[in-house]
């Protein structure tokens, strides 16, 4: 019962705060928190990011480009059935690289090095991309500036980047005391996806039935994402590198893609990148547990 619980325990947690969101729409009050839940969470993950650019290679650019083109083609392909299924599937595919990605690539004894490379050029990169496009994307409805969207995704962005490189500059107990906060980061993930679960039953609920159509209609475009991302990055990365660039095209940032698609498109929206932590956390679930099986986890990690 433990090991199960060790292997899929984060999985049931996830389904379970999504459930409790849903049956509470009154705590879409809370939505002002996101913002400032995302920039504690991405703060305790850059705390271990090593920033080294000899990391970044060719196959690291190729998830790059491959981020971009997959979210455009998912916005035209979406926006034929409706435009609000385009701007989810849109916000969906545009996430960069999960920043936890890199310790799921540790437990397959992956190039951990390739990821942070991953990780650091897709954040930055979308955090400039998305306010630049999302106007186009979002259309004359929202009259959004660019500025506008590019104020807040930098400040959500590169503040937690640049207080964690201060905060490893200070002495080692105070670091140590500040490093301690990390065992906190499930929990925060967790609280943050309960207020966007219940955002969106609040937003369902208050518009007409069609929005229950819709909202199956983007968890199927969230699924079919998920799928082409880990497909694809699998076969940009070849033989020896499609464990790290699957991950790293596959695995989301998606509490960046909820916060961005609150503020400035719908809670709907939100659901996109909402059910796409569920899919991406129960393939990552199944890879541990491959991973784990007897004879499986001997190999020792990758270093080039």
């Amino acid at each position: 019962m433990r090991a199960f619980l060790h292997t899929y325990g984060r999985v049931f947690a996830l389904l379970l705060t999504m459930l409790a969101g849903t049956l509470v729409p009154q705590a879409s009050v809370l939505t002002f928190l996101v913002q400032y839940l995302l920039m504690a969470m991405l703060f305790f993950a850059f705390l271990d990011i090593e920033i080294k650019p000899s990391a970044i290679r060719g196959n690291v650019l190729l998830v790059l480009l491959a981020n971009l083109a997959v979210a455009f083609a998912a916005f035209e392909i979406a926006s034929l059935i409706s435009p609000q299924l385009g701007r989810a599937a849109f916000i969906t595919a545009i996430a960069p690289t999960a920043i936890s990605s890199t310790v799921i690539v540790s437990f397959i004894r992956g190039r951990v090095e390739f990821m942070v490379a991953a990780v650091l050029l897709t954040n930055i990169v979308m955090a400039l991309v998305v306010p630049l496009v999302l106007p186009h994307v979002v259309g004359t409805q929202a009259q959004i500036s660019t500025w506008e969207v590019l104020r807040p995704v930098l400040v959500t962005m590169f503040t937690p980047l640049i207080l964690a490189r201060l905060a490893n500059r200070l002495p080692r107990k105070a670091a140590s005391l500040v490093n301690a906060g990390k065992k906190y980061s499930f929990h925060i993930w967790i609280l943050n996806l309960f207020i966007v679960s219940a955002k969106a039953s609040d937003f369902v609920l208050r518009e007409n039935g069609g929005s229950l159509l819709a909202l199956g209609q983007i968890a199927l475009v969230s699924l079919a994402i998920c799928i082409v991302n880990f497909a694809l990055g699998a076969l940009i990365g070849g033989r020896d590198y499609w464990q790290e660039t699957s991950q790293a095209l596959g695995q989301k940032n998606n509490t960046f893609a909820i916060w961005v698609a609150l503020t400035f498109i719908s809670p709907l929206a939100a659901m996109g990148p909402t059910f796409y932590v569920l899919y991406h956390n129960l393939y990552n679930t199944w890879q541990i547990y491959r991973f784990e099986k007897p004879g499986r986890n001997k190999l020792p990690p990758k270093t080039t």
